[in-house]
C-alpha cells in the first residue's frame, strides 16, 4: 500500500512537473492539458493510498493532512484554469492568469509532497 502511494506521488510530481514548466515556456497547450490531467489523476490515487495507509497504521499529523488535502485541491483548481484557458475564447488573457497563478500552485504543492516525504522518513527510521 504504502508503495503504490510513493511511485503514484512520484508519478504525479513527474507530470505536474513537465506540465507546469513545460507550459509556462512552450505555452499552455492542449498536451499539458492531458500530462496536467494523469498528474492530477496519480495525486488523488497517491492521496487516497496514503490516506487508506495512515488509517492502518498511525495516522500522520493534522497539520500535513490539511497541506495535502488544499494541495490536491489546489491542483485540481489549477486544473480547471488550465482547461478554461485552453478552451475560452479569451485564452491570452486566462494565459496570463495562468502563468501567473501556476508557480504559486505548484510550489504549495511541491512544499506538501516534500513534507509528507520527509514525514515518511522520520516515521520509519
Amino acid at each position: 500500500m504504502l508503495l503504490k502511494a510513493v511511485i503514484f506521488m512520484n508519478l504525479a510530481l513527474a507530470f505536474y512537473t513537465y506540465a507546469v514548466f513545460s507550459g509556462r515556456r512552450e505555452g499552455l497547450h492542449r498536451k499539458h492539458l492531458l500530462v496536467f490531467g494523469i498528474g492530477l489523476f496519480f495525486d488523488y490515487l497517491g492521496t487516497s493510498q496514503m490516506n487508506l495507509y495512515a488509517t492502518t497504521t498511525a495516522p500522520a499529523p493534522a497539520w500535513h493532512n490539511l497541506t495535502g488535502i488544499l494541495s490536491l485541491a489546489g491542483m485540481a483548481f489549477h486544473f480547471l484554469l488550465a482547461l478554461v484557458a485552453a478552451f475560452c475564447q479569451k485564452a491570452d488573457a486566462v494565459n496570463r492568469t495562468f502563468h501567473r497563478v501556476s508557480l504559486t500552485i505548484y510550489s504549495l504543492w511541491l512544499m506538501a509532497f516534500a513534507s509528507g516525504a520527509i514525514f515518511g522518513m522520520m516515521r520509519i527510521s
